[in-house]
Formats: C-alpha cells, structure tokens, sequence
C-alpha cells in the first residue's frame, strides 16, 4: 500500500473514530457483501472531509449507485465485517468560513474569470456532520451557478462576503459537484 492509501480494515467504526479525530479526508471503500437490498458482492464508498462522513453509496455490480448511510455500512461493517477499506486521501479542503489562502482560487481580470459548471447534484442530506450554516452556504453558492456565469459573477450576486463565496466554491470543487472552466 503507497503513502497515499490508508488500510482501514480494523473495522468501520474504529476507523471512522480515528479519522474524525485526525481529520482525514478522502474517499473510504471496500468490497462488501450482504448489503440489505444488493444482491452479491458490491462496494461501499464513503466520502470524508475533515474526518466527517459526507456522502455515501454502494455501487453494484452493474455500476449503478444506491444511496445509503454510515449506520448500516457500519452495521454491515459490524456483523459480516470487517471488510478491507482503504482510505484514498484527499488533500485538506478549506472549512468554511475561513480563508485558506494557499487554496486560493487563482486572480483573473474580471472578465476573464473562470467559470463555475455543476456536475453532481448538491443532496444536503448527504452532508452529515455539518451545520445548519454550512449547509446553508454550499447551497447559496451551488444555486448560482449556471455555468455561464463566472466567479466574478457569483461574488457579486451571493448574498454573501465574496471570501466567504469563494471558500464555498473551494469547497464544492474539492467534493467534486462543480468544475471549473477557464
């Protein structure tokens, strides 16, 4: 295993207990089996940041995902466990509502500014473990992109400071529901 992957195959629970003191982030998977509703063997993916489960999935056989959550991966984990996952890191996202200036979106003129494009939809269900106000964040921000409309743009029309929209679209990029344009 390479600096990049961590074994977790000490059991779901535990694993989930370490890397939410530890604050990891990155995307969690096994091969499971057992699962209420699938039939054979699938994968199981959670989605970490700051050690807080924020999405989750089994993907079948045929590829096709199905919702679920950490209490019945981790009772699965639990009772036919535990099963072999690794921990793909990610590197740290910003937390909202603070700056982090080393993750800065890059400084164009205002005209050439790269454009924000949704390519996963924003379930704020997924979202365990954060705020009301997070949430509430995120969602301001995702529903102003239409990908026509640059940062710029978006800056102007969020009700909110533009460094607080910014640290908002960081963090929909670094979970992968929008892309950028430039």
């Amino acid at each position: 295993m390479d600096k990049e992957n961590i074994d977790a195959s000490l059991g779901l629970e535990f694993s989930l207990t370490l890397f939410e003191q530890y604050r990891k982030n990155g995307l969690l998977y096994a091969e499971v089996h057992h699962m209420p509703g699938i039939r054979g063997r699938c994968r199981a993916f959670l989605y970490l940041v700051e050690g807080k489960v924020i999405q989750c999935y089994i993907e079948d056989k045929q590829g096709i995902r199905h919702r679920t959550n950490k209490g019945i991966l981790t009772r699965v984990d639990n009772e036919r466990g535990p099963f072999e996952w690794t921990l793909v890191q990610n590197p740290s996202p910003p937390s909202l509502p603070s700056p982090h200036p080393e993750t800065a979106i890059p400084l164009y003129s205002a005209q050439n500014t790269p454009i924000p494009k949704v390519v996963s939809p924003l379930n704020l269900e997924w979202l365990e473990g954060w705020s009301y106000q997070q949430k509430l964040l995120l969602s301001v921000v995702y529903d102003l992109i239409d990908g026509v409309t640059n940062i710029e743009g978006i800056k102007s029309k969020a009700p909110l400071p533009a460094e607080v929209t910014e640290e908002a679209l960081r963090v929909l990029l670094t979970m992968k529901f929008i892309i950028i344009l430039v």
